[in-house]
């Protein structure tokens, strides 16, 4: 695992994206090389997140196919060293997250999934 790990991810209104955000906020206050950035304020004020990403390697988790976290980071130059597609997980493992507001049972378990792809994707970096 890398020194400085930086999650960028959804910050979409659906209940996908809502996962997304608790799982990397939950590993960000959980482990203490990895940070969270918040890709609508890194679209906005790149400048003021750039510290967050320097020296990090990025790792995208995209909410939906349209992967538009990954594609904002390229825009702006910043290298990702992986994308990771919520998506593709909750279909895995059949789970139907159904509220963008708060988790339900299976936003829960999809948060829990998620954050265990995610931390074994990091140990393989």
């Amino acid at each position: 695992m890398s020194d400085k790990i930086a999650l960028v991810s959804c910050s979409g209104l659906s209940p996908l994206g809502l996962v997304v955000r608790a799982a990397t906020v939950e590993l960000a206050l959980g482990e203490d090389n990895v940070v969270a950035a918040c890709i609508t304020e890194y679209s906005a004020q790149p400048n003021q997140c750039n510290p967050i990403l320097k020296d990090a390697d990025v790792i995208s988790i995209s909410g939906c196919e349209d992967d538009c976290t990954s594609a904002i980071l390229e825009e702006k130059g910043v290298n990702v060293l992986k994308n990771i597609p919520a998506g593709e997980l909750v279909e895995k493992f059949n789970l139907n997250p159904n509220d963008a507001v708060r988790l339900d049972e299976d936003g829960e378990l999809a948060v829990k999934k998620l954050k265990e792809v995610i931390l074994k994707e990091l140990k393989d970096l």
